[in-house]
């Protein structure tokens, strides 16, 4: 039998939503988990956490420590401002998703190689990274480069060195001025330091035969200052064979990308936490950004 933890992300120190999440989640969920920045209190589901959020897969490794001897199959990680559809429990996750049991799952995977969206913010995180830095001794940890390309080639991964067209993020902003630019300074391609992928990190699922080695690339990731939407994708690369995307599964994503769809859930629920979830889009796995303090 499946025993799932999860694991709800705060990005910054926010106890009210603890009891709110709690409620949410208490007839679907057993054991839950606040992985929260700082925390001091004296909560006992609340596991503190120290890291900047912008680097808060370092959360989920800190929280292993504390949950690895408890026996779950599967660790399901959401942040506190995602809603999981209220049909979703932990019995019925594989049946009602798609997702196979011994899958790891994210919500899509985007290679650097192949983006149409080379402005894309994590782009430059990624041709920024170095894999080696002064004091930081992570190449015992992470898999070696070639190991690392082995482990993207087994996921019909890119390796292949990013186009010129991605370094307009460290150019003039004006097109002409640019194309000049990249024109004399630019090499036609630029191989990356380290195989890495990017992925929207904010709902993922690990399950238990690959936790250690992804926490611990996750650890090696958040101490060399790479970003959470490239590592936490680039740690499930490398710890797992087996990953699903959501964008393949049953329910789809339910990412909300302006004000205006956010504001439209809020409008139709008339601020109802209770009306809100009772309304929940049928064909969605959860809808990302909702803002408790926003719903009473």
């Amino acid at each position: 039998m499946n025993k799932v933890a999860l694991l709800v992300i705060y990005n910054h120190r926010f106890d009210k939503n603890i009891p709110r999440i709690n409620e949410i989640y208490k007839n679907t969920f057993s054991h839950i988990y606040h992985l929260m920045p700082f925390y001091d209190g004296d909560e006992p589901n609340v596991i503190p956490v120290y890291e900047k959020s912008y680097y808060f897969q370092s959360y989920i490794s800190q929280a292993y420590v504390h949950l690895k001897k408890q026996g779950f199959t599967h660790y399901f990680v959401i942040s506190d401002d995602l809603i999981l559809n209220p049909v979703i429990n932990e019995s019925n996750l594989w049946e009602v998703t798609g997702l196979p049991e011994d899958h790891c799952m994210l919500p899509h995977i985007v290679e650097f190689q192949k983006t149409r969206d080379s402005k894309w913010p994590r782009v430059k995180d990624a041709l920024c990274y170095q894999y080696e830095q002064k004091g930081l001794e992570i190449s015992n940890i992470l898999p070696s480069r070639q190991e690392a390309i082995h482990a993207f080639h087994v996921h019909g991964l890119s390796t292949d060195p990013l186009p010129r067209k991605a370094y307009r993020h460290f150019f003039p902003s004006s097109r002409l001025r640019r194309h000049a630019v990249l024109g004399l300074f630019a090499p036609k391609t630029i191989t990356l330091s380290y195989p890495l992928v990017g992925a929207y990190s904010d709902i993922c699922l690990i399950t238990a035969d690959c936790m250690q080695a992804f926490c611990s690339y996750c650890g090696a990731f958040a101490a060399g200052k790479l970003f959470v939407e490239v590592a936490i994708p680039t740690a499930m690369v490398l710890a797992s064979e087996k990953i699903s995307y959501i964008e393949n599964l049953k329910l789809k994503r339910g990412d909300m990308w302006t004000k205006a769809e956010v504001d439209a859930i809020l409008e139709k629920a008339g601020a109802s936490l209770e009306r809100m979830l009772a309304d929940f889009p049928r064909d969605r796995m959860y809808l990302h950004p909702i803002k408790l303090s926003l719903y009473r």
